[in-house]
């Protein structure tokens, strides 16, 4: 199938590897400084990559684990993925930002890995009931719809790798700090081979079957929400979003982004990346595509962002989305990280 597809997955498996930092300056962290909506943000993707290995587990409790082609990638996807958290939690060390639940934790070039312990740990504790029934709903949908199930999580992940790769060229555009734009650079090089990968597989799966075009549009119309929704609270996620795309130049990218997916056989028409940027900024009270959010630096939100804290305790939504395998349905619950 990795020719069928028109993607070089031998190629992809044979130069997988850890994201190449060698070129990036780490002594001119401090130059200028991460403004604290960076750092909030920083700190989202950080979890959120660091994540990638709870949604592989889901996946391949699933129809993926038996296709060979798939389940290569996603052994690869996962060590990259890895590497992208590390690289964040790195990058907020060296540029001397204390992280909740132990911001006493030091994190610099030389320390043992992994990073984070204490974080990680407090993130998928706090899954609790929700992973769960999450990880059921995914079992669930991938016994009734049987092999066409992959299709879901393929182009679930092609979204998400999509907009991830977006965001952080967004970032690389916006930022006045170095360190954090050579960072992206390199992070961004992997995710447009993921995406790479997704969209093919996706394509190619839409468009041999008509029951997995139902699925997916099925799917993606009540159940998609932007990666990391459930990991994080709402109101981080909203920020991110919010950050990375509601001004001109951002609603231009998000709606480039939808007419990618709309071109997928099933999905024509759709403007999910749009919607769900409204509704972030409508929750945000910010003008659609007309403002960024800020956080004053002498505000609590602010002093939140540069200790690594969550601004209180936030509802999450029932639909819960995963960087390339969906819930099917959660319990809301509230959750945060104390610290």
């Amino acid at each position: 199938m990795s020719t069928t597809i028109e993607f070089d997955l031998d190629r992809f498996i044979r130069t997988s590897g850890r994201v190449d930092l060698s070129e990036v300056e780490w002594h001119r962290v401090r130059e200028r400084p991460l403004i604290p909506e960076e750092i909030r943000v920083v700190r989202y993707m950080m979890d959120i990559e660091s994540h990638t290995v709870i949604f592989l587990r889901d996946l391949l409790a699933t129809h993926a684990a038996f296709d060979p082609d798939v389940t290569a990638f996603l052994s690869c996807w996962n060590y990259e993925e890895y590497w992208h958290g590390e690289a964040f939690s790195r990058l907020l060390g060296e540029a001397g930002v204390p992280v909740a639940p132990d911001p006493s934790e030091v994190v610099l070039h030389d320390v043992a890995y992994p990073t984070r312990r204490k974080r990680v740990y407090s993130i998928r504790r706090a899954l609790g009931v929700s992973g769960s029934l999450g990880r059921l709903g995914t079992l669930i949908g991938s016994a009734i719809s049987d092999r066409e199930f992959i299709a879901i999580p393929m182009t679930w992940g092609m979204v998400n790798e999509l907009t991830t790769a977006r965001a952080y060229r967004r970032m690389v555009e916006t930022t006045d700090n170095v360190t954090l734009a050579q960072i992206l650079r390199a992070i961004g090089k992997q995710e447009r081979r993921h995406f790479a990968f997704y969209k093919a597989q996706a394509t190619h799966r839409l468009r041999i079957s008509g029951r997995a075009r139902t699925l997916v549009r099925f799917t993606m119309d009540h159940l998609w929400e932007p990666v990391g929704t459930g990991v994080r609270p709402q109101e981080d996620t909203d920020f991110t979003v919010c950050y990375s795309f509601n001004d001109a130049p951002g609603v231009a990218e998000l709606r480039e982004m939808d007419a990618v997916i709309a071109a997928l056989p099933g999905l024509e028409g759709t403007t999910y990346l749009q919607r769900a940027a409204r509704a972030a900024a409508a929750r945000s009270s910010l003008a659609f595509g007309r403002e960024r959010p800020r956080m004053g630096a002498g505000t609590p939100a602010a002093s939140n962002a540069s200790a690594g804290q969550s601004r209180g305790r936030t509802r999450v939504p029932s639909r819960v989305s995963m960087t390339s395998s969906p819930i099917a349905a959660s319990s809301s619950r509230s959750r945060s990280l104390s610290g």
